[in-house]
């Protein structure tokens, strides 16, 4: 297995990250997107004075594209690399590396294909608790009613999930901030078998958000031309 990290300006946490994925001995492809800080600078020279035990590969934007295309180029470089079940996480560190074990461990014991992080709603800033729960519950009946099967999500939002890379083949990763969504509604449409798993989150004082009300909006948009475009082929 692999993690599949995009940065952007995470020069204060992209190293907590990387250095728990390897003490956990987890190959890693950390993808800076263009960041306008010293994000490459710090990962180049982690990767040069220390010695880890994974095996760690970087990618370089010139430019920012936004999250889903630097997890797209991540994924993509994973699958070719050939391996089998890839790990996403945020570069900020609001995921804990610790919780991978749990993750790989619910996939093992409900024989699922893909699994996504829970964020419990006690540890999520009061202002976000409301647009995940709506866009949560939206998500659910929407990919129920698109693949045909019932699918519950408690948080659609959370980009902490382990996923078999046979499943990601081909898959349309979208614009910005709509991946999240996007990648469960192909994942349900492919017919995999999907679990959650409660995960930590630490929103500390070096993790910024990007994500704003307008970029919500846009996200629902593009769900349901991503929906429209596919009954339409």
């Amino acid at each position: 297995m692999i993690a599949v990290i995009p940065a952007y300006n995470e020069e204060k946490n992209i190293i907590s990250v990387l250095k728990e994925l390897s003490n956990l001995d987890i190959d890693t492809v950390v993808v800076d997107d263009g960041s306008l800080d010293k994000t490459r600078k710090i990962i180049e020279e982690f990767l040069e004075k220390n010695e880890f035990k994974n095996k760690i590969f970087p990618i370089y934007k010139r430019k920012n594209e936004g999250k889903s295309k630097a997890l797209e180029e991540g994924t993509n470089y994973a699958i070719r690399l050939g391996y089998d079940t890839i790990i996403y996480m945020d570069g900020d560190y609001q995921h804990k590396p610790k919780d991978i074990p749990l993750l790989i461990k619910k996939m093992e014991t409900e024989n699922a294909d893909a699994v996504f992080g829970v964020r419990k709603y006690k540890n999520i800033p009061l202002h976000r608790q409301f647009s995940n729960f709506l866009a949560s519950f939206i998500m659910s009946l929407t990919v129920s009613a698109f693949s045909r099967r019932a699918h519950i999500f408690k948080d659609i939002q959370c980009g902490f999930r382990v996923i078999k890379s046979s499943f990601l083949h081909g898959i349309y990763f979208g614009e910005g901030y709509s991946v999240e969504h996007l990648v469960a509604l192909q994942l349900a449409q492919k017919n995999a078998k999907i679990a959650e798993e409660y995960v930590s989150i630490d929103y500390h004082q070096n993790a910024i958000s990007y994500i704003t009300t307008k970029k919500i909006i846009d996200v629902m948009k593009e769900v349901v031309k991503y929906i429209f475009n596919k009954k339409n082929k």
